[in-house]
């Protein structure tokens, strides 16, 4: 497929703008070529990209930039090992030549901020307009060169109607599939593993998820998962979404504090209420990522990673643990925990599984079960 944009470069006096047509599959590098083409302009001394909007949702944070300077790229920090219990945070670091446009340019209206520097910084607008089969794109570019010509006449007036009369044909031919294909997105089964960082020893659970669940609804799993009793503050960031990086994308709770978010996030951040978002909007690939912070005071932070895609079995009732290591600290034991005065050491795993299923069973399959029956 290919993405119409509009092109929106910023002057002092107006808005000077171009319509471009580029294959979804081409990397941020070539689209920064077809902006130079289009506005006949020399290769700047720098340029960079930041994305403004993806998958019709805003995003703040998320820079692409031309080229590294280092001939070998950093390991991945990101890269997931099942044997890993922490995860580092980092700066950004995506590189043009590496990412391509249907990354992040997903719906109509998606939008990334374009800026180059020469003597002085040129700012741009690029926004996705249309995504296009390849005969309707060779229509629109044909479109276009037909306006520009001087020409006008009998021809021009014949050749208008004919390609107006294809463009009307293709578009609608391209409705009806969309309509045909069109529907709810089918409920998939997240199997994700959730780690506790920062407690001497592994602490983890594994739990099946369906993925239209809400944020809220996965605070309320991960409080039973780990025992905790609900008692403080909590709140989600997204660190790997479809596979791509993210940065300060927060799903806060109904009760947070901006004020108190603010005080750490210096840059741009993108909330999102957890009672809104569910985990298909955030989950989409296996390997995605996310961290849960409980307890801001004696913090503690989770590791979500999505290690599988399912479908869920007929006649199961979901969520349910599947596997468990080592006990989980009591509300507020941050400082035994850091003085090594409290062990979370518990070869019984099953016992663990079999605990937390009997409350998941308790808290969160009875209401649904009571809500399906209203």
């Amino acid at each position: 497929m290919f993405y119409e944009m509009m092109i929106e470069k910023n002057f002092s006096t107006g808005l000077n703008t171009r319509m471009i047509w580029i294959e979804e599959n081409s990397t941020f590098e070539q689209l920064h070529q077809q902006v130079l083409e289009v506005f006949k302009e020399n290769s700047p001394k720098n340029h960079s990209f930041r994305i403004i909007r993806s998958n019709g949702k805003k995003q703040s944070g998320i820079t692409i930039q031309q080229q590294s300077f280092t001939d070998q790229a950093d390991a991945d920090p990101f890269d997931y090992n099942d044997e890993s219990e922490s995860t580092r945070l980092f700066e950004d670091c995506l590189y043009e030549k590496d990412v391509v446009l249907k990354s992040y340019f997903k719906k109509t209206g998606d939008s990334a901020a374009y800026t180059s520097v020469q003597d002085s910084p040129n700012e741009y607008t690029l926004t996705l307009n249309k995504i296009l089969s390849p005969a309707a794109t060779i229509l629109a570019q044909l479109n276009q060169i037909v306006d520009l010509s001087p020409e006008r006449g009998e021809s021009y007036d014949n050749l208008k109607e004919q390609l107006n009369s294809l463009t009307q044909l293709l578009g609608t031919s391209a409705e009806k599939t969309k309509t045909a294909t069109s529907g709810p997105k089918p409920t998939q089964l997240y199997s994700f593993k959730i780690t506790l960082e920062d407690v001497g020893v592994p602490v983890w659970r594994k739990v099946q998820v369906l993925s239209n669940s809400t944020f809220l609804e996965l605070h309320k799993i991960i409080q039973i998962l780990f025992d905790w009793q609900d008692e403080h503050l909590h709140d989600f960031m997204i660190q790997k979404s479809n596979g791509i990086r993210q940065k300060n994308v927060i799903i806060e709770s109904a009760d947070s504090d901006p004020t108190f978010a603010n005080f750490f996030f210096k840059d741009e951040q993108t909330s999102y209420k957890e009672e809104e978002e569910h985990l298909h909007d955030h989950f989409l690939v296996e390997k995605d990522q996310a961290r849960y912070t409980y307890d801001f005071g004696d913090d503690w932070r989770h590791k979500i990673v999505l290690e599988k895609i399912l479908e869920p079995a007929e006649g199961m009732v979901y969520p349910v643990c599947t596997a468990a290591k080592n006990d989980a600290p009591y509300e507020d034991s941050r400082h035994e925990v850091l003085h090594g005065e409290l062990s979370l050491l518990n070869s019984n795993a099953k016992a663990i599984v079999a605990d937390v299923n009997a409350e998941l069973a308790r808290r969160m399959h009875r209401k649904k079960t009571s809500r399906t029956k209203k």
